[in-house]
C-alpha cells in the first residue's frame, strides 16, 4: 500500500544487499580513501619529521665545544638518517624486514636505527667525519619508513594486517600507542593578554603583557613575554633550560642592533610621536641602559654575556659578546634569523603592549581558535630527535672529559641506564641506552643525572589515548576529522537527542564490545573483546557506510518493548529474554595472552631449559602435547596442567598449572623469537579465549547514551508477547525517556521496525527531517503501510496470565551495544581468606581474593540504624578478634607471661600466666580485643607510653 506516495519519494538510505553480494569482502585494489584520511595528519607529519624535518633539526643543533689539554675540540652533527625496521644482516632470518604484525605478536617495539654523521675538529682543523649508531627510534605504522608503506590490501593481508589498516600510531612493546594532537598557542604571533597573576612576578608588575610562541622550522619552540610595568617601562622574559629570566627591554634592543639611541627611540614611538607619556617611558628604558655604563652595542653585549654566561655552559674561550649572541640566538625570537628582524619585532610588540595598557587595543583571547594551532605527532617526534642529537653530542664530549683522553670513536662506551626524563620544556630525550651527566648550570660533572630511552619516553610520557580533544577545529587540509567526531557520526538521529546524551555515547562507543579486527590469530593483546554474532544495523547514518563500518560491526538489532514489567527493570536495569540469550544474543569472548619465556627462569648463560614433557610424567594426565604445551582448542580449568618444561642437564621435568578461576579455551600458541632474529625455542605466547556470555550485572547501551544493566534473564514463557506471537528481546523501562530526552531512540525504534517490515535500511543522518517533514510522519506512514500502528505501539499480552495488557506498548527494533564492563571482571567477595601479617585483619583487593573494606561510612550507616550487634560482628568478630591475657590489678596487657614449661619428668602440664609486675597469677583474666589494639599497645610501649585497662 502506498500512503499517498509520500515515503517512497524520500531516499530510503543504504541497502543491505552488499552483505549478501558474493563480491563483498573481497579485497579492493586500493584502500578506502575515507578511512586513510582519518590518520593522514599523523602520517604526513611523521613523514616530514623523519626527512626534511630531521635535516632542519641537524642544522639547528649547535656545535658542542670544550677545552681538552689546552686544545679546543668541536663536535658537530652534520647529518642523521633513520632506517626502516629490520633485523641485522647475517641473522638466520630469510626476511630481514620487520613488519608491525610481528611486533604486536611478540610484544616488541616497531623501530628503526638512528645513525648520525659526526664531524670533529681540533683547534679548528677538521679531523674527519664518523658514522655513529645512536640507537633506535619508534617508527609510525604506514609512514614512509614503515615496511607497509603504499602496500595494496592484498599485500597487507599477506603481512597479517587489516585490509584497511590506517596506521598513524606506534607499536611500543607490542601495544599500539597514539600521540595525541596537542593545542598550542599560535606560532610567531604576538598575542595581547591580561593575566592578573602576572602582578605577582615582582614589584611594579602589572597584569598587561604581550606573549609570543616562537617556533623554528624544526619545530623547537620558546615562549617569550613582554611585561608592562607601573612606571611605564617594559621587561622581557624568556625561558632557558627550564629557568625563567627577566631582562629590561632596553638592553635587548641595544644588543640586537648598532643603532643610536635616537634611532631606537624613533622606531619605538612610531605612530605615537605626540604621546608624551610614551616618549618619557621609552626615554626611561634607554636611560636605564646608559646608567649601567652601556652606550654602545658592544658594551651591552659584553655586559649581558658577562652576567649570563654562567647559565649558558659555554667554553671559556668564548668572549662575552659571543656568549650574549648565543643567548639571543637560543632565546629571543628564535624563529627569525637576523638580529635586525628581531629588533623590529620587539619594537612592534612593545607598541602593541602600550596600546593594550592604555586601552587602545583589545585583549586577545588565547582560547580563540584563531590564536591556536595543533602540535602534530611528527612535530613532537622531531623535538625528541633534536634533543636526542644534542644530548649525544654532549655525551661524547663529557666522555672525553671523564676519560681524560680522546677515545677511539667507534668504541665510545655507552653505559646502560634506567629512568625517564621530563617531556616539556627542554625535550632532552634519548634514543640509545646510555648514561649522561647533564649539569644544571655549567658542565661540571655530577650535578644532575638525566637518564631514559626513546622507547621509555613513548611508553611513559608522550602517549595518550587514541582521541583528539573534543571541539577542536583545525586546518581542513591537515586533518578533517577528529576521532571523537567520527564516533559522533555513528549516532542515529543525533539532532533529536539532548546533547549530553550524544557526548555520553561518544565515550561509551569506545567501550563497546564489538568485532574490532579480523586478525585475531596474529594478536597478542593483554585483553581483546569480541562479540560473537554482531549484526549490521537496520538504521544507520550516512557516515556508517562512508567508513565501511560493516567490516567491524559493534552491536545487535534487538526487539525492544518499552514497558515496566515485574520490577526487575527499575532505574537503568533491563530485562533480557532468556530464549534470545540461549540463541546467542550478545554472546562474546575475551582474548587474553600470556608470554612464557624460559630464559627468564634460568641463570645468565645457562641454556639448559626447553619446552617438553618428561616421559611417563603422571602429572600431565594427557593434557599436554609432547612439546610441553596445551592442545589448540583444549579447555583449561583451575589446577590443570598449563605447560611443561625440562632441564636437559638434570633431566628434571617441571609442570606449571593454570591458576585462573575462570575456565578458558586455548585459542592460539605462537613461538616467539627476539629482535636480532636468532632466538631459540625459548619463548611462547599462549592466547586463551574466555567465553563471556551476558550475565546479571553486565552493561548494555543503545547508541543514544541509554545505558542499562542486565538485571534478569526472564523465561520466554513469562515474557509479554504481541498478537502475532513476537516476544521482545529487551524490556526497557519507560521512565528512562522523560529525563534523558533521547527522542532519537524513539525514532530509531520506529525506523528499525519499518526497515525490518519493508526489507530496507534507513538513513539516520541528522537534520534530514524538519518540522514540515517530520520523522514521526515519515516512519508512521511506513508502519501503517505494513499494517502496523502509526505510532509504533502494539497491544501486548501478559506472559504470566495471558491477559491483554490495558496499554499501548511502544515496541520496535533498536541497535544495542554490549559494553566491556562485566561482572566477571569486577565482582569481589570472600568468606575466609588471607590476613595481614601485622594487624591480622582481612586484606582487600580482587587480585589477592580479598573482600571490600567495611569503612567508616558503612560503620556510620549501621550506627544510624541502631544495629549495634551487626556492627560488632562486622568490625570485631569477622575482622581481627583475638583473646588476650590481662592483669586485672595493674591493667597491663603486656605483663602477663606464660610460665616456663615444666621438666619432661614432671607430671604437671597445666602452665599458668603470671603478671610480671604484680608477681601474681590469680589476677590474670582473659579479654576479647581486636588484634590491632594489642599491636597498638606494643607500639606505644616501645615509646615508653603505658596503656592501662580498667577491667570491670
Amino acid at each position: 500500500m502506498d500512503p499517498g506516495g509520500r515515503w517512497r519519494n524520500l531516499p530510503s538510505g543504504p541497502s543491505l544487499k552488499h552483505l549478501t553480494d558474493p563480491s563483498y569482502g573481497i579485497p579492493r585494489e586500493q584502500q578506502k580513501a575515507a578511512l586513510q584520511e582519518l590518520t593522514r595528519a599523523h602520517v604526513e607529519s611523521f613523514n616530514y619529521a623523519v626527512r626534511e624535518g630531521l635535516i632542519h633539526a641537524v642544522q639547528a643543533v649547535p656545535p658542542f665545544e670544550f677545552a681538552f689539554k689546552d686544545e679546543r675540540i668541536s663536535l658537530t652533527i652534520v647529518d642523521a638518517v633513520i632506517s626502516p625496521p629490520a633485523v641485522p644482516k647475517g641473522s638466520i632470518c630469510k626476511e630481514l624486514n620487520v613488519y608491525p604484525a610481528e611486533c604486536r605478536g611478540r610484544r616488541s617495539t616497531y623501530r628503526g636505527k638512528l645513525t648520525a654523521d659526526i664531524s670533529w675538529s681540533v683547534n679548528g682543523i677538521s679531523k674527519g667525519v664518523i658514522k655513529q649508531f645512536l640507537g633506535y627510534v619508534p617508527i609510525m605504522v604506514k609512514s614512509k619508513l614503515c615496511n607497509l608503506y603504499n602496500l595494496p590490501p592484498k599485500a597487507l593481508i599477506e603481512h597479517h594486517e587489516e585490509t584497511e589498516e590506517m596506521g598513524g600510531y606506534f607499536i611500543i612493546n607490542g601495544i599500539e600507542k597514539v600521540i595525541r594532537m596537542l593545542i598550542m598557542p599560535r606560532r610567531n604571533f604576538p598575542i595581547a593578554m591580561v593575566r592578573p597573576k602576572w602582578k605577582s612576578r615582582g614589584p611594579g608588575y602589572t597584569q598587561y603583557g604581550v606573549s609570543m610562541h616562537c617556533v623554528r622550522e624544526e619545530h623547537s619552540a620558546v615562549n617569550m613575554n613582554l611585561h608592562y610595568l607601573e612606571n611605564g617601562t617594559v621587561m622581557l622574559n624568556f625561558i632557558y633550560r627550564k629557568e625563567l629570566f627577566f631582562l629590561p627591554l632596553g638592553f635587548a634592543l641595544k644588543a640586537l642592533v648598532s643603532f643610536s639611541d635616537y634611532q631606537i627611540f624613533q622606531e619605538l614611538i612610531k605612530g605615537k610621536e605626540d604621546d608624551s607619556f610614551f616618549r618619557n617611558s621609552v626615554s626611561q628604558m634607554l636611560r636605564i641602559v646608559m646608567e649601567e655604563g652601556c652606550s654602545t652595542q658592544k658594551q651591552v653585549l659584553n655586559y649581558l654575556g658577562e652576567r649570563f654566561r654562567v647559565k649558558l655552559s659555554l667554553p671559556d674561550w668564548y668572549p662575552n659578546e659571543q656568549a650574549a649572541e648565543f643567548l639571543f640566538n637560543q632565546c629571543i625570537c628564535i624563529h627569525l634569523k637576523s638580529n635586525t628582524e628581531k629588533f623590529y619585532v620587539l619594537c612592534l610588540m612593545t607598541r602593541k603592549l602600550f596600546a593594550l595598557a592604555k586601552g587602545e587595543c583589545m585583549e586577545e583571547n588565547p582560547d580563540s581558535l584563531m590564536n591556536q594551532e595543533v602540535l602534530t605527532p611528527g612535530q613532537l617526534f622531531l623535538m625528541f630527535l633534536k634533543g636526542s642529537l644534542q644530548l649525544m653530542e654532549l655525551h661524547i664530549g663529557l666522555t672525553v672529559l671523564r676519560e681524560k683522553r680522546i677515545p677511539p670513536w667507534m668504541e665510545v662506551a655507552l653505559i646502560p641506564m634506567t629512568g625517564k626524563p621530563s617531556l616539556y620544556p627542554g625535550l632532552y630525550l634519548f634514543t640509545t641506552p646510555c648514561r649522561l651527566v647533564r649539569p644544571v648550570q655549567n658542565l661540571e660533572l655530577g650535578k644532575e643525572e638525566l637518564i631514559g630511552t626513546m622507547e621509555q619516553i613513548f611508553m611513559n610520557v608522550a602517549i595518550f589515548e587514541d582521541e583528539v580533544l573534543a571541539g577542536v577545529t583545525t586546518h581542513q587540509e591537515l586533518f578533517p576529522h577528529s576521532l571523537l567526531s567520527v564516533i559522533a557520526n555513528f549516532i542515529p538521529f543525533s539532532d533529536h537527542n539532548q546533547s549530553p546524551r550524544n557526548m555520553y555515547q561518544c565515550q561509551m562507543g569506545k567501550q563497546t564490545m564489538g568485532f574490532p579486527l579480523l586478525t585475531f590469530q596474529d594478536r597478542s593483546d593483554n585483553k581483546l573483546y569480541r562479540l560473537q554474532t554482531p549484526q549490521s544495523p537496520l538504521v544507520r547514518p550516512y557516515m556508517y557506510d562512508y567508513y565501511d563500518m560493516d567490516n567491524y560491526p559493534i552491536g545487535t538489532n534487538a526487539i525492544v518493548a518499552v514497558i515496566s514489567y515485574t520490577g526487575y527493570d527499575m532505574e537503568d536495569a533491563m530485562i533480557v529474554n532468556k530464549a534470545s540469550w540461549e540463541r546467542g544474543f550478545a554472546h562474546g569472548s575475551v582474548y587474553k595472552s600470556e608470554f612464557i619465556d624460559l630464559s627468564e627462569k634460568i641463570k645468565q648463560g645457562d641454556d639448559s631449559l626447553v619446552f617438553g614433557v618428561k616421559p611417563g610424567d603422571p602429572r600431565v594426565l594427557q593434557k599436554l602435547d609432547s612439546d610441553g604445551l596445551p592442545f589448540i582448542g583444549a579447555q583449561l580449568k583451575y589446577g590443570e596442567p598449563y605447560y611443561s618444561y625440562l632441564n636437559l642437564n638434570t633431566g628434571e621435568g617441571f609442570v606449571m598449572y593454570y591458576k585462573s578461576k575462570e575456565n578458558c579455551i586455548v585459542d592460539n600458541i605462537k613461538v616467539c623469537s627476539n629482535d636480532t632474529g636468532n632466538g631459540k625455542f625459548k619463548c611462547v605466547c599462549i592466547t586463551m579465549r574466555v567465553p563471556r556470555n551476558p550475565t546479571i550485572g553486565d552493561k548494555f547501551a543503545s547508541r543514544h547514551g541509554q545505558k542499562g544493566i542486565l538485571s534478569r534473564l526472564w523465561p520466554v514463557e513469562d515474557m509479554p508477547f504481541t498478537e502475532s506471537g513476537m516476544v521482545p528481546d529487551i524490556l526497557f523501562n519507560p521512565h528512562g525517556f522523560p529525563s534523558r530526552m533521547t527522542i532519537g531512540m524513539l525514532i530509531e525504534s520506529m525506523a528499525g521496525k519499518s526497515a525490518a517490515l519493508h526489507g530496507l535500511c534507513h538513513d539516520a543522518t541528522p537534520f534530514i527531517f524538519s518540522e514540515e517533514n517530520s520523522a514521526l510522519e515519515y516512519f508512521g506512514e511506513m508502519l501503517k503501510a505494513a499494517g502496523y500502528n502509526y505510532y509504533g505501539t502494539e497491544r501486548l499480552y501478559s506472559g504470566i496470565s495471558g491477559l491483554e495488557l490495558e496499554a499501548d506498548i511502544f515496541i520496535g527494533v533498536v541497535y544495542y551495544q554490549r559494553l566491556r564492563h562485566m561482572v566477571s571482571d569486577k565482582f569481589q567477595v570472600r568468606t575466609t581468606g588471607a590476613r595481614d601479617k601485622v594487624t591480622n585483619q582481612p586484606i582487600g583487593g580482587r587480585n589477592v581474593q580479598g573482600g571490600i573494606r567495611f569503612g567508616e561510612m558503612e560503620r556510620d550507616a549501621l550506627l544510624a540504624h541502631g544495629t549495634s550487634f551487626l556492627l560488632h560482628d562486622r568490625l570485631f568478630n569477622c575482622s581481627d578478634r583475638s583473646v588476650a591475657h590481662v592483669c586485672v590489678k595493674c591493667g597491663s596487657l603486656l605483663s602477663p607471661l606464660l610460665e616456663k614449661p615444666p621438666p619432661s619428668w614432671s607430671a604437671l602440664r597445666n602452665r599458668k600466666y603470671n603478671c610480671a609486675l604484680c608477681n601474681r597469677s590469680d589476677t590474670i583474666d582473659t579479654v576479647s580485643v581486636p588484634y590491632v589494639f594489642r599491636y597498638f599497645v606494643a607500639e606505644l610501649a616501645a615509646m615508653n607510653i603505658k596503656v592501662k585497662l580498667d577491667i570491670v
